[in-house]
């Protein structure tokens, strides 16, 4: 009888990989199971610096021995499916979007962070008034000051 691998991970490929297809994560004490193509899919992440060393030793690993990561185990999850098919999608009245960008930059996932950032109203944008702050502009009677200015 064969003894199970200790992170019970399938064996990995024959082509010098060290790690195993099926990898078992611990992101702040939430499991998630994955393949390893799926993190290594975004080169120059955290997940594919991580996953494509060859020195499996040096990662963190739990007490089961499943690799580990302390981030946001909640979290995680969106940023392992934005992983899978590079789509962010979220529940409607997702109240931590800031903070999944936050670990979108930690995990150094730029797409997802320009997917995350506050997108401006077009009252708000950028180029619409170069003068938008004026303090002469908000103040109140600043019309017909500058009427008077120029009318003497």
């Amino acid at each position: 009888m064969a003894l199970a691998d200790p992170a019970g991970c399938a064996k990995g490929s024959e082509d010098n990989n060290p790690f195993p297809d099926i990898i078992e994560l611990n992101v702040g004490g939430q499991v998630y199971i994955t393949r390893h193509p799926t993190l290594v899919s975004v080169p120059g992440s955290l997940l594919w610096e991580m996953f494509t060393q060859k020195n499996v030793r040096s990662l963190a690993r739990d007490s089961k021995g499943r690799f580990f990561v302390d981030r946001d185990g909640f979290l995680f999850r969106y940023i392992l499916d934005y992983m899978r098919d590079r789509q962010l999608v979220l529940p409607e009245h997702f109240p931590e979007r800031g903070r999944l960008q936050r670990e979108a930059e930690y995990f150094m996932l730029p797409e997802l962070v320009k997917l995350l950032a506050p997108k401006l109203s077009e009252q708000n944008s950028l180029g619409d008034d170069p003068c938008q702050s004026d303090p002469e502009e908000l103040s109140p009677g600043g019309d017909a000051a500058r009427s008077l200015a120029t009318a003497a």
